[in-house]
């Protein structure tokens, strides 16, 4: 009896991944007929765990983009610095005029382009009312 309890938790795991019925009566050793039994008994604790399946990919997911993020983040910081170093040091010699003059051009453009943006943006309900009065300074 303990077995065949053993044999649906495995089977409701296996079904939750997405496993076919051909590969988890192999896996288990136990009739497709009687795999199907088990689905139309156990077809909500198979929701429920591919439910939580789901829900595993999807931390696990966002974990890698969190990581993902805050490596972008350390390497932009670091290619920030390493400008900033170059400089304050004026290690721009190299350059020939036409190559500071198209330098010059992209800074100018890059600062236009992030003095255009606004720092903060806060979307409001479009019924928000608020009078002067009650504004908070940041």
């Amino acid at each position: 009896m303990t077995k065949n309890i053993e044999e649906k938790e495995k089977f409701v795991q296996l079904r939750a991944r997405g496993y076919s019925f051909d590969k988890i009566a192999k896996e288990l050793d136990t009739s497709k007929p009687t795999l199907i039994k088990w689905q139309g008994e156990m077809n909500n604790q198979v929701k429920e765990q591919q439910y939580f399946e789901l829900e595993n990919l999807l931390e696990q997911y966002s974990l890698m983009r969190r990581n993902r993020f805050e490596i972008h983040s350390k390497l932009l910081n670091a290619v920030f610095q390493e400008l900033e170093n170059r400089a304050e040091e004026q290690e721009l010699s190299g350059l020939s005029v036409t190559e500071l003059y198209k330098l010059a051009e992209k800074l100018e453009n890059r600062l236009s382009q992030d003095t255009d943006k606004p720092l903060l943006k806060v979307n409001l309900p479009d019924n928000w009312n608020f009078s002067l009065e009650e504004q908070v300074e940041l």
